[in-house]
């Protein structure tokens, strides 16, 4: 995967929206206004993405491309070297899903009713 098929995977998610509050060289995918993914350009080819607690030992000891995000709440959020072999499309693809719906999952009853969940 490439930086530009996992920003268009972000933006794919229901009402999800870009900017780049930490500068040009920070792209945040953002519902409703909460950060749910991000494109460190500075680094090359990685996406740092929202992920439980539950599965960040997991996913990090599964893949050798995962670590936790530098700068970002450790075992909250993941950092991800999308050019490599694995993980593969699909399951970055899952991953972005994932990250959407966690935060998707703590906004308010409104919020949520306006994106249909």
């Amino acid at each position: 995967m490439n930086i530009e098929t996992a920003r268009e995977l972000c933006l794919a998610q229901p009402k999800a929206t870009e900017d780049m509050p930490f500068g040009d060289d920070y792209v945040c995918f953002r519902v409703m206004g909460k950060i749910f993914a991000g494109l460190p350009l500075e680094l090359g080819n990685v996406l740092v993405l929202k992920c439980s607690p539950d599965e960040f030992d997991d996913l990090c000891e599964r893949y050798p491309t995962i670590s936790q995000a530098w700068h970002w709440h450790k075992k909250h959020w993941i950092q991800i070297q999308i050019d490599a072999d694995e993980p593969t499309d699909a399951n970055l693809k899952e991953m972005i899903s994932n990250a959407y719906s966690l935060v998707a999952q703590k906004l308010t009853k409104a919020q949520r009713a306006e994106l249909g969940i």
